[in-house]
């Protein structure tokens, strides 16, 4: 598919949500979303301003990994939101929950969420969720809530073994509407944040759209690959955590981490 560039007048034209997408800007190369929306928000962006990028020189996912992406084929984006102290834990859940439905309504794809914020179609990470926030109590505290997801460009190749990963394009055997998927993400996560108030409906959602659960897993941390636990994926606390049954009948509840699956070790 030839990449195609897209402006913030593509993505604002017909989108019509309420918080999310206030303001939009669209950058051919920058070296980071995250930091160009950081500084954003310290100058006073409104919530909801999106820093989209066809490239980035230095972007970056969960545990400080380079996230990699052509230019003009996937989707990688920042968004400034300033939530309630109390309510920054469930921005995963919304981000996670709007990347499946997004993916569901512009391509059909049925995809899962692995723990904590992992989104897969086939099994495959198709994008991945990362967010940093301001220090709690700061009045002027916010979140950037960064999303990369893989759309016509699968970036398996230039990944180390055995990281494995997949498009939306590798999935459906044919290109996808980059703007299409980006509005449908927008809209669907500004309808769940508007909905944040019902926390119980969001953890609903976001529960039965884990894969994670009822597998045996592998809990680490990814600087030195070092086991946290591992046991059995019993549920998720409303907070987000995972809930795993360890090989003593012990349980723990862990806040981050990262998943192996024992069926894909």
């Amino acid at each position: 598919m030839t990449p195609d560039t897209l402006t913030a007048r593509d993505v604002k034209r017909g989108l019509a949500t309420a918080v999310v997408g206030a303001r939009v800007r669209c950058h051919r190369s920058i070296p980071s979303t995250m930091d160009a929306a950081r500084r954003a928000a310290e100058r006073g962006a409104p919530e909801g301003t999106v820093v989209l990028a066809e490239q980035q020189t230095r972007g970056r996912g969960r545990f400080n990994r380079e996230w990699v992406s052509q230019p003009g084929q996937n989707l990688s984006l920042s968004i400034v939101l300033r939530p309630p102290l109390e309510r920054m834990r469930s921005l995963n859940m919304a981000a996670s929950v709007a990347l499946v439905e997004a993916i569901h309504a512009t391509t059909g794809l049925s995809a899962t969420v692995k723990w904590p914020n992992d989104v897969r179609v086939n099994g495959k990470k198709v994008a991945g969720i990362l967010i940093e926030a301001r220090t709690p109590g700061d009045d002027a505290g916010h979140a950037i809530l960064g999303i990369g997801l893989n759309v016509n460009h699968d970036p398996t190749p230039s990944l180390p073994p055995p990281a494995e990963a997949t498009s939306l394009a590798a999935a459906l055997g044919r290109p996808v509407d980059r703007l299409a998927v980006l509005q449908a993400l927008l809209r669907s996560l500004d309808a769940l944040y508007a909905s944040q108030a019902n926390d119980d409906l969001l953890f609903n959602q976001w529960r039965k759209t884990l894969d994670t659960l009822g597998q045996r897993v592998r809990i680490a941390w990814a600087g030195d690959g070092s086991p946290i636990a591992e046991g059995v994926a019993l549920d998720v606390t409303p907070d987000g955590d995972l809930v795993l049954r360890r090989d003593n009948g012990t349980t723990v509840a862990l806040n981050a981490g990262e998943v192996t699956v024992a069926a894909e070790a």
